[in-house]
């Protein structure tokens, strides 16, 4: 019996071609789309709240004076690093501050709180000192009189509009973390960075008193792989109310 030559696959490797190409013509669609609602969006409501982003800029710069903003590294898509800028909302001198109670942190006497050289922080890190275990400080003496006000209101937020229209972030996708808070994460937590960092995101409208770290990584990893307009648009709808009512519940 004389065997039945097998076809060559050249049938199956256009097939194959053509179904990668479709794929990619879909995802830079998608990632076209999804740009050009940024720039778009971004630049209307950079335009919308103007006023608000000049009068928080002079009211910082007539109580504590420069620099407006404070740029603080962040881990970008496909881990790249960039200054994710905020209104500052602590006083210029912050960081040497918590610089200093770290020094001080062994003794809790008073006598090594005393720094010749600079007495104005004296009672600044008196205070701070009680909670230089904590992650934050509660009724921190560093920030601004109207710190908390912008914090509260997400005001401080703002400027983070900039690096939307600049391509950096997009208004919806993972929250962009520092460096130190991904230090322990694992090679599937890392997958999060496969996109771009945004404003808000499922993490951002879910329970978030409630929700566990995995599950807020959890969150980040099922928008990456979902991701679409209408998804992006279902969250921004769905931020405003969340954003509303925790600030109520503060």
């Amino acid at each position: 019996m004389i065997e039945r030559i097998r076809p060559n696959g050249i049938g199956d490797h256009l097939r194959h071609l053509k179904l990668r190409l479709q794929h990619h013509l879909r995802h830079a669609l998608r990632h076209g789309t999804k740009r050009g609602m940024d720039m778009l969006a971004g630049s209307i409501i950079v335009l919308a709240i103007s006023p608000i982003l000049i009068g928080a800029s002079l009211i910082i710069m007539l109580v504590d004076g420069r620099p407006i903003t404070f740029a603080g590294k962040r881990v970008g898509i496909l881990g790249r690093l960039f200054p994710m800028m905020k209104f500052r909302t602590m006083r210029r001198d912050a960081e040497a501050i918590e610089k200093k109670i770290q020094e001080h942190k062994i003794s809790q006497t008073a006598e090594h709180f005393v720094d010749p050289e600079n007495e104005s922080v004296l009672k600044l890190r008196k205070a701070l000192l009680k909670f230089s275990d904590a992650e934050k400080y509660p009724n921190d003496p560093r920030i601004l009189p109207f710190g908390k006000f912008m914090r509260k209101f997400s005001i401080d937020e703002l400027p983070q509009l900039l690096h939307i229209v600049r391509g950096e972030m997009s208004l919806v996708g993972p929250r962009p973390f520092a460096m130190w808070e991904i230090a322990e994460f694992t090679p599937r937590d890392l997958l999060r960075h496969n996109i771009k960092p945004g404003l808000t995101g499922l993490w951002q409208i879910s329970n978030r008193s409630k929700i566990t770290h995995d599950e807020a990584i959890g969150l980040d990893l099922k928008y990456a792989a979902t991701q679409n307009l209408w998804l992006d648009l279902k969250i921004l709808l769905m931020t405003v109310p969340v954003a509303l009512k925790n600030r109520g519940g503060n």
